[in-house]
């Protein structure tokens, strides 16, 4: 399946051109009598009240950057589906409690690996209803679908066939608490919704429900609670 946008996507941005110009002026030579009292101690300048920070505050500054960005990147791959909380975290969610959990490195994608946890009743339907929680390292799983090749029971996913697609890129107070971004993809023909968290150092967490109806305020509670428990 290769999931088209149901429209053109709109160009993510326009160059831009800036010019400065620049004025001179030529100095006039004259001459002058030096004073020796000029060079004198009592001649100091006072401080510029304009100037920078002392080397204190600035450094306060610093750390405190430091700290925010610290805890904003603070995330690694969990060693588990269990380890995760995937049942707690997707919770009424799941269409039924049987845990299906796949792990390991993406094929072709060097450093790249991700933990999948696929929640359902075990039926073995092909259009048996499941929520799936992904956890990515260094590949962003929304520009290669190939990352969430998901088997579904008695069938083979075909990511050659095309799916018409709404997306939406967008921003919460707690995506930016995180220091994440957000992407909403639904499928028009109601077979999936995902929902893509992006954190600092190539870390993703996504959200998938398959054959169901899930809002999309219910995925936004799955992706920042998982991203909770992945904090080191």
């Amino acid at each position: 399946m290769r999931l088209i946008p149901s429209t053109p996507l709109a160009p993510l941005g326009a160059a831009v051109a800036a010019v400065v110009l620049l004025s001179g002026c030529e100095g006039s030579d004259f001459d002058f009598d030096l004073d020796t009292d000029f060079f004198s101690s009592d001649s100091e300048e006072s401080p510029d009240p304009s100037a920078d920070p002392s080397p204190g505050e600035e450094g306060e500054e610093e750390e405190e950057g430091s700290e925010d960005e610290e805890q904003a990147s603070n995330h690694g791959l969990p060693d588990s589906c269990e380890a995760a909380g995937v049942t707690e975290v997707v919770g009424d969610l799941a269409p039924g409690t049987v845990l299906d959990e796949e792990s390991g490195e993406v094929e072709g994608i060097d450093d790249a690996e991700q933990l999948v946890c696929t929640l359902g009743d075990g039926s073995g339907e092909a259009e048996a209803s499941s929520f799936v929680l992904v956890y990515t390292v260094n590949v962003d799983p929304s520009t290669n679908p190939d990352v969430l090749q998901v088997a579904e029971p008695e069938e083979e996913m075909n990511w050659d066939v095309d799916v018409d697609v709404d997306v939406d890129t967008y921003h919460t107070d707690e995506s930016d608490d995180l220091g994440g971004d957000l992407e909403y993809v639904n499928a028009l023909d109601g077979s999936s919704s995902h929902l893509y968290l992006e954190l600092p150092d190539d870390f993703y967490i996504t959200a998938i429900a398959y054959h169901d109806e899930v809002d999309r305020a219910d995925l936004e509670r799955v992706v920042f609670q998982a991203a909770e428990r992945t904090r080191g």
